[in-house]
């Protein structure tokens, strides 16, 4: 019987997810569809959020560099609090983000119109859109495995549809990025500059290919949950959400004017930004925000009947 990647887990109860039922599915697999290698991230409880303590380290982090802009006192270290133990089924995810290489697939096979492109993505500028009708977009050379950069919302849900799989949301994400042990940063508690890609490292401001970087690595084995580009997630951003978390309402918010992003970026030089509690959010059409990417996510399989 086929495997099918649907809604399946959304529904179940905590009951539902034994050891013994998402032990049957594998740790990792590759998604037919777009060549992703998805790994399993088991139900459990993980612990969300910040403490003021945290907020305050948070702080001192940056203390020798830039100053933080106000929008760090808003997103980063007024919204991330309280701290609070939170269930979630099991999940895949993508281990490594969306590359220039799997977008340019997905535009040859839909071939967008030049409203839709530019509703999915507002600059191309390691893809090469094609000449004439029919021929395929292409990836400048040497940008083949670098992530996708400048997708809106838009288009790195359409993106997710169109691989059978889907946008992590924001609880997911923060789970994937630090596990049970309520670490700062995907590699642990110890900032380290060379563990990831941002606005100091060595060659500048550019994107690196998606493999790079394996001692940030979260305690998953996801790739780059900090830096290299920002990963759009699920949910619209609320201010209280973690609030509602903790008082018991795990409902995703259903409305708002901005989408959650996470993970910061290769132009990000806070270190704050990176941290795993961090949030930040942006218009689904990614007005302000550049080097935005794509991280996917899929439900347990069910069996076709």
């Amino acid at each position: 019987m086929p495997i099918v990647f649907g809604q399946t887990g959304a529904g179940r109860g905590r009951e539902e997810f034994s050891a013994s039922y998402h032990d049957s599915w594998p740790e990792t697999f590759v998604n037919r569809p777009d060549g992703s290698t998805m790994r399993l991230i088991p139900a459990g409880d993980f612990i969300m959020g910040s403490t003021q303590s945290d907020i305050e380290s948070a702080r001192q982090l940056d203390r020798d560099g830039d100053s933080l802009p106000l929008s760090h006192e808003t997103y980063a270290l007024s919204h991330e609090t309280p701290q609070f133990k939170l269930f979630v089924p099991a999940f895949y995810v993508s281990v490594f983000t969306v590359t220039n290489e799997q977008f340019a697939r997905f535009l040859t096979e839909l071939h967008p119109g030049r409203a839709t492109l530019e509703f999915w993505i507002y600059s191309t500028p390691q893809i090469i859109q094609p000449e004439r009708s029919g021929e395929p977009f292409r990836v400048v050379r040497g940008f083949e495995h670098h992530p996708a950069i400048h997708v809106t919302w838009f288009g790195a849900e359409a993106y997710c549809r169109w691989a059978k799989l889907r946008l992590l949301t924001e609880v997911e994400w923060e789970k994937a990025a630090r596990g049970t042990d309520a670490r700062l940063f995907p590699w642990g508690n110890d900032w380290h500059d060379d563990f990831l890609r941002w606005h100091v490292s060595d060659l500048g401001n550019a994107t690196v290919e998606v493999d790079r970087y394996p001692e940030g690595r979260s305690p998953y084995g996801i790739c780059q949950m900090a830096g290299n580009v920002a990963e759009w997630c699920e949910d619209w951003y609320q201010p209280r959400f973690y609030d509602e978390h903790a008082m018991g309402n795990r409902r995703p918010p259903h409305s708002g004017d901005e989408k959650v992003l996470r993970g910061g970026s290769c132009l990000t030089r806070h270190k704050l930004e990176f941290r795993c509690a961090m949030r930040a959010a942006n218009s689904p059409m990614s007005i302000w925000e550049a080097f935005t990417g794509i991280r996917c996510a899929g439900d347990l399989p069910g069996v076709a009947a």
